[in-house]
């Protein structure tokens, strides 16, 4: 497929909703936003992505966005995302255009996360904090509008079978929730690549 540029996100991503509530979710799941980041990389635009701490009680070690658990002084998800994304990754939330938030997406953990899409049209000075975050990478976009390099697979948990999306790049195994996120912006950016 032909590179998608930053302007092009914000035209195809024109519908998505701004005002999106989380209160449906409230009563049986925890309540989290993270930012979907694209920026303008070296040769096309990039999504950042973090390896989270191997500390962390929840999710240790995973690959995914910056985000996190919605406060109760938080006013929306948006808040919610840039804050976590200032807090973990220092990243200078005046900088970043929200286009938007994908569909909620429920985790087993107990959580409902709301995608929340930006863009920037430069690359991001970032810093990671240690106590949230081992590392800071980007992934090209290219990678997740192509749709046939996301594998499926499962796993059994406390005598379920959950199926999962992944995709690797690099070194990085990324999968669950985040695989499904990058996914379903790959097919919103590049409908033609399949379901």
């Amino acid at each position: 497929m032909a590179v998608i540029s930053i302007n092009q996100i914000k035209e195809l991503t024109v519908d998505l909703n701004i005002d999106h509530s989380l209160s449906q979710f409230s009563a049986e799941h925890r309540l989290a936003a993270v930012l979907i980041l694209v920026f303008q990389g070296l040769h096309e635009p990039e999504i950042i992505l973090t390896r989270r701490s191997s500390n962390l009680s929840n999710h240790a070690g995973q690959i995914s966005f910056p985000g996190g658990t919605m406060e109760d002084t938080d006013i929306d998800p948006v808040f919610t995302a840039l804050r976590e994304a200032s807090e973990e990754i220092d990243l200078q939330k005046n900088d970043v255009e929200i286009l938007g938030i994908l569909n909620t997406t429920t985790l087993p953990s107990g959580f409902a996360v709301s995608p929340v899409l930006g863009v920037m049209h430069s690359s991001p000075i970032l810093t990671p904090n240690p106590d949230e975050v081992d590392e800071i990478f980007s992934i090209p976009l290219s990678l997740i509008c192509d749709l046939s390099l996301y594998g499926q697979d499962s796993l059994i948990k406390d005598g379920i079978r959950r199926e999962f999306y992944y995709l690797n790049y690099e070194e990085y195994y990324i999968w669950g929730a985040t695989a499904k996120m990058l996914r379903t912006l790959g097919k919103l950016l590049n409908p033609a690549s399949g379901a």
